[in-house]
Formats: structure tokens, C-alpha cells, sequence
């Protein structure tokens, strides 16, 4: 013998105090579903006298349990405690006048769902089953809705119809028809007299049904407010995503790649696979120090710095960008070898893409920031400097009349202090005077610093970019006394990087120049918070660190002139590393 249902249950309906109660117990059936009411119509009303019974059905006895909890009978202490404790009743009512409106209403499950809003779904049909509807509509109230969605097509009453029987707000949803598309079904819904308002949207438009919804149940509940925030803040970043990439490339490359970069929907997918620390086994004599974005360990002779993913920005942490790590480490190490005609440097070797063996070298207290430009949004930038007032910055004199992004006459080296906690301005003469460094350190590096600056700039024309600002490191090798370049040089995470070809035209029009660096990142956190006062910065969404990645990878293609190869830790990237040093 086999069941035709999973499983199922009977509820006797006894009679009460008064015929009205008798009824009123068999309301919630009406919404539950697999429920089935049989009504003995036995006369009269008689106190625990039995009326009736209600059959419930379920695939499984789960399934059988939840349905039980909703029509308020549980089966068991068990049920009755997660009732109490866990059950969420809906406070959306979605109904159709017809199983074949099922298509068309599943985005507004889907969006239900997305929001962790309750709700029940069922058939209602105002022609075929009036007399369901009017329980229905009437006993919304008592069941704990706030917010109905009916869906109809053709003569579409149903919106309407539920409207007229509740003080409910209802969503009218058109759903479109074979002869006239869906008007008629809109009109109809849409034309309701006055006192009988229905928010309906556009025809087929389940989505717009759900939201709208959930916008009335956000006014007073504030954690549906903010995943409302956070729902509209990823759709408008999505568009800013795609405007950025569109800006980036010519329309017919948009267009025949689908309007998205092929290298986005891996970075996606390498989101939880991101180099954010390490803890790497060597020698005694390598001790740890963890930087704003990179793992330095020390030996006595050498140094092995690694470049994390982690993004830094306004002296703290923003978040973990994917193959940002690899990028910076790789461009770095091409402009390394460039520039080393210009000064020596500290690479030994590039043993992995995320790392680099250096000559154990002491640093100078002081990053030699070179610019080309008047801009920056930082409170230490010159330009934040400059439109409050300040005339005079880091020893050099600004003329007045001049305007953000402006080329400067001249490109100057603007230092500034290395500190854990915020950076700071100053000049060359304070660096000597305060004793540190010497003076013939600090003009050897200054000069440096002005032809790298000088040579980057060239290099970076060729590419059709501008080098807009940089900053670079010095340090002395331990073991010859030589003045070394250090760190990282030209990379996005140290420089400011915009699109050489529309500068001009841009200027002209008062608009910012076209970025191709992360100041993107650092504009979306100014826009929400103040990110040096703050002591919580906002969570950005996914959408912006993998546009983020993809410009850093755009980056290093532009440059480097190559595909960069997109490698991911096949095992433990500890020992993967490890591994990597063993012949240096």
C-alpha cells in the first residue's frame, strides 16, 4: 500500500461558546497550505460538539510539523516551544486568481525571500471561489498581515475586490494577458474608486510588487530599512561599475563582451580566496612585522616583505581587494628593474607574485611624495592644503588662482613623516633640522625622487596615462652603506594614475579627471563617513573591490604591456610561499 501525501494530520473542529467562535476556528486554514476544511453543517451550535475537522496534508512529516504550527494546533512541546520562540507568521499576503499567475509572481518570492520577509502564497480567485476571498480578506487583519499582493489578469478584480474587504494596503500586479498584453489587466486594477486605493505597478512588474512591500513594512522596522539601503546602494554600484568599465573602453568592445569584463566573474568567485595575512615558518632570526598592507620578516641579511591584499586608505584598513597583492608586487618589480639606471634597489629576487627578497636595508623616517598635480582628497593632500587656505606646503609656494586638478608649474617633492597612527606634511628643511636625515642624505633623495618622478612620467605617457603623484622610499643597505630605493615604486597603491587623452577636454568642462587608480575607493568612503574621525567605517559592497581588482589588473596590463596571469593558492599559502624561498 502506498500514501498518496508524505504525510498528514486531522484537527477535529469542536464547537465553542457561541456558532461565531465555532467558524472563526477554521479561518486559518483558509491560508494554509495542504489545509482542507470539512464543515458537517450540523445545527444547532453545541459546546465541544464536533462540526466538523480539518485534513492537512505535507510531503514529509517537516513539512507536516510547520503547517501544524501555523493553523495553531502543534503536534508536540517540541513544536509548540520553536512556535513560541522561532515562528515568524507572514506579514505578506501574496495571492493569484490562478496557478497559471505562478510564473509571473516568483521574482516577488524571490524578493521576499532576499529580505527574510514572511509570507504565505496561495490562490484566491474572486470569480471562482468568492467566498474564499472574503475570508481571506477579511481575516487578514486578525492573522497578523500588513501588506497584500494580488496578482491578476484579464477583468483582474481580485486586487480590487480585497481592497474593498480590508484595511490592508494592497498591491495591485497586472499580469499580462495573450489578447491584449496585459492593459486590460492593468486598467482594470488601476481604475478603482475613490476610497478604494490600489498601489499598482507596472504589468508583470512582481519585483516592484515585493519591494513596494517591503518599503511599507521598512517604515517601522529599521533592519528592513537598512537592507533596503544596502539593496539600492548595490543596484546603483552596479550601474557605476558598468559606466566606469563602459568609460574605460570603447563602446564596440562593451558591446561584444556583453557590457561586462570577462575578468570580473573570476575575481568574483576568488573573493574568499584572499592573501590577507600570512604565518610563515623560517628561521629563527626572521621576525614579523605586519604592515598597512604588507608582512614583512626580517632576517639578519635579507628581508622578505609579501604584498597582502589588503587595501589601505586615510591611514587604516578598508578591506581585501582580490589579486591586489600580486598586482603590486609584479608592477613594482618591472618598474624596479626599469628604474635601476636611475638608483639601485633592494631586490634580490621575486620568488612568487606576492613576494619579494630584499636587502636588509634601514629605512629613512620620511616618504618622498612627488607631484605633478594640485589634487588629492586626503587631509594631508595638497589640495585639501590648498582650498583651506594654505599658501606655503611642505617648503614650496603656491601661486594663487589656481584650481583642483590643476598641472603644477613644476613637479615637487612634498615628504611626510612615517607614523603608525597619520602621516604628516613637511619640508626639507625641517627634516634636517630636526635631525632626520643628514642634509646630504636628504638632497641625494630628493633628486632621485625628481628623476624617477621625471622618468615615470615618460614612461607613463607612453601608455597614454598621466603620473599624477607618487610616493617613494629610500633606505640604507646594512651591509655596504649604499642609499637604496626600497618598498614599491609606481604602482595604483602608491600612485595616482588618470587617463592622459581626456585630461584636457575634461579640465574644460569642470570634471574630474578620468581615474585609473583607486581614488574611486577612497571618493565612495568620503561620500559616507568621515574615514579619519569615524570609528566605524561602512561595509562597501563586494561590487566595488572586484571593480577595484579589475582596474588594478587593468593596470598592470596597461603598463607591463602582457595578460596578467591570475594564479590562486592550490594548497596552504603559508607553505606555498615557504616553498617559493627555499633557493634564495
Amino acid at each position: 500500500v502506498s500514501m498518496r501525501v508524505g504525510a498528514a494530520a486531522m484537527i477535529n473542529i469542536l464547537g465553542a461558546e457561541t456558532e461565531q467562535e465555532t467558524t472563526e476556528m477554521m479561518r486559518p486554514a483558509l491560508t494554509v497550505p495542504g489545509a482542507k476544511i470539512h464543515w458537517y453543517g450540523k445545527t444547532p451550535n453545541r459546546l465541544g460538539r464536533k462540526h466538523g475537522h480539518i485534513t492537512v496534508t505535507a510531503p514529509d512529516m517537516t513539512e507536516l510539523r510547520k503547517r501544524l504550527v501555523l493553523l495553531g494546533e502543534p503536534l508536540d512541546s517540541a513544536d509548540k516551544e520553536a512556535s513560541a520562540s522561532g515562528y515568524q507568521s507572514p506579514k505578506v499576503g501574496v495571492i493569484m486568481g490562478s496557478d497559471s499567475d505562478l510564473p509571473h509572481m516568483e521574482a516577488c518570492g524571490k524578493i521576499l525571500d532576499a529580505f527574510n520577509v514572511p509570507y504565505e502564497l496561495t490562490i484566491v480567485s474572486a470569480h471562482r471561489t468568492p467566498d474564499r476571498m472574503f475570508e481571506y480578506a477579511k481575516s487578514a487583519v486578525r492573522r497578523g498581515l500588513k501588506v497584500i499582493i494580488a496578482a491578476a489578469g484579464g477583468a483582474a478584480h481580485l486586487p480590487g475586490m480585497v481592497a474593498a474587504l480590508t484595511p490592508l494596503p494592497v498591491i495591485g500586479v497586472p499580469i499580462k494577458t495573450s489578447t491584449l498584453n496585459g492593459q486590460d489587466s492593468l486598467l482594470s486594477i488601476v481604475q478603482m474608486p475613490r476610497g478604494v486605493p490600489v498601489a499598482t505597478v507596472a504589468i508583470g512588474n512582481s519585483t516592484n510588487g515585493a519591494l513596494l512591500a517591503i518599503r511599507m513594512l521598512a517604515t517601522g522596522d529599521s533592519s528592513l530599512l537598512k537592507q533596503l539601503e544596502s539593496y539600492h546602494e548595490k543596484a546603483s554600484n552596479q550601474v557605476l561599475e558598468k559606466a566606469s568599465y563602459l568609460e574605460d573602453v570603447k563602446y564596440e568592445k562593451y558591446l561584444s563582451e556583453g557590457g561586462v569584463k570577462n575578468y570580473r566573474p573570476y575575481i568574483t568567485s576568488q573573493l574568499k580566496h584572499m592573501l590577507k595575512d600570512t604565518t610563515l615558518s623560517l628561521p629563527a632570526d626572521y621576525k614579523k612585522y605586519v604592515g598597512k598592507v604588507r608582512d614583512c620578516y626580517f632576517g639578519d641579511k635579507k628581508s622578505i616583505l609579501i604584498a597582502t591584499d589588503r587595501l589601505s586608505g586615510f591611514d587604516r584598513n578598508l578591506g581585501h581587494v582580490p589579486f591586489k597583492g600580486a598586482v603590486l608586487n609584479l608592477i613594482s618589480q618591472w618598474w624596479f628593474e626599469k628604474t635601476k639606471s636611475i638608483i639601485p634597489n633592494h631586490v634580490i629576487a621575486v620568488p612568487h607574485d606576492n613576494v619579494c627578497v630584499g636587502k636588509k636595508c634601514a629605512p629613512f623616517a620620511i616618504e618622498f611624495v612627488v607631484r605633478g598635480y594640485l589634487t588629492g582628497s586626503t587631509s594631508t593632500s595638497i589640495w585639501t592644503a590648498y582650498k583651506n587656505g594654505k599658501r606655503s606646503y611642505c617648503g614650496h609656494t603656491l601661486a594663487e588662482g589656481m584650481i583642483k586638478n590643476q598641472k603644477l608649474p613644476e613637479i615637487i617633492c612634498t615628504p611626510t613623516t612615517k607614523s603608525e597612527i597619520h602621516d604628516m606634511p613637511i619640508s626639507g628643511t625641517e627634516i634636517v633640522e630636526q635631525e632626520i636625515m643628514t642634509k646630504d642624505d636628504w638632497l641625494y633623495c630628493e633628486s632621485k625622487a625628481l628623476e624617477l618622478f621625471k622618468f615615470g612620467q615618460e614612461e607613463a605617457s607612453k601608455k597614454g596615462l598621466l603620473l599624477v603623484d607618487t610616493k617613494y622610499e629610500f633606505g640604507r643597505d646594512l651591509a655596504t652603506g649604499e642609499i637604496l630605493l626600497i618598498d614599491e615604486i609606481h604602482t595604483p597603491d602608491s600612485s595616482r594614475y588618470w587617463m592622459a587623452d581626456t585630461y584636457d577636454e575634461r579640465m574644460k568642462q569642470g570634471k574630474v579627471p578620468d581615474h585609473f587608480d583607486k581614488e574611486f575607493v577612497r571618493l565612495w568612503f568620503r561620500a559616507r563617513c568621515d574615514p579619519y574621525k569615524d570609528d566605524e567605517l561602512p561595509t562597501p559592497p563586494d561590487s566595488l573591490f572586484v571593480e577595484l581588482s579589475r582596474r588594478y589588473v587593468q593596470m598592470y596590463e596597461t603598463i607591463i604591456g602582457k595578460k596578467f596571469q591570475f594564479k590562486h593558492a592550490k594548497t596552504d599559502v603559508n607553505s606555498e610561499i615557504v616553498a617559493s624561498l627555499q633557493n634564495v
